[in-house]
């Protein structure tokens, strides 16, 4: 399972600075811009854990992902595949009853980081965050460890984003969420 959480930051290079004393090995920024799917009809239902979203990820790598909300904020169920045509994929979901509901496009450098993967983001509408990402089967452990990793970057808990960046900018357009954690 994939446990990640955000956080905002006013001065991303500091960080970059901070992560990079720690070890990690930062890559090149990368433009990504996500086509974000659901069922045509269902773009401003309630989110509960169990719903979905279907993700086209156009960028140096193409893939398309399915992500399901668990009830532990932060932790979705996901598998993901790549793709050579992030157009024909749309127009397979299109056809099959899917709209793209939101479209997220982000400047992200990637690092690695002990067994964590760590991301300086810029996204569009909601600026400069830090992504922290760890595969667990322990949610709650893989969230604790996170969580110790910010705080040695001197993150504090009222900058930490538990929420996914699509969420976020769902809520925006006022959707609401259930039980997700």
């Amino acid at each position: 399972m994939e446990v990640e959480i955000r956080a905002k930051v006013k001065d991303p290079k500091e960080i970059r600075r901070k992560l990079e004393a720690m070890g990690a090995e930062f890559g090149k920024e990368k433009k990504q811009v996500d086509y974000i799917f659901k069922r045509k009809g269902e773009e401003k239902k309630e989110q509960k854990p169990g719903d979905f979203i279907l993700r086209i990820r156009d960028s140096d790598k193409k893939t398309f992902t399915f992500k399901a909300l668990t009830d532990v904020t932060g932790a979705w169920e996901e598998y993901q595949t790549a793709i050579d045509s992030p157009e024909q994929m749309r127009k397979i979901l299109e056809k099959i009853g899917f709209t793209n509901s939101l479209t997220m496009t982000k400047k992200r450098t990637q690092a690695k980081l002990d067994d964590f993967e760590v991301c300086l983001d810029n996204v569009k509408g909601l600026g400069p965050h830090i992504e922290v990402e760890l595969q667990s089967e322990d949610k709650n452990e893989a969230k604790k460890r996170i969580l110790e990793l910010l705080g040695k970057m001197g993150i504090n808990e009222g900058d930490v984003e538990h929420k996914g960046y699509v969420t976020l900018l769902f809520e925006k357009q006022g959707v609401k969420y259930k039980g997700t954690g």
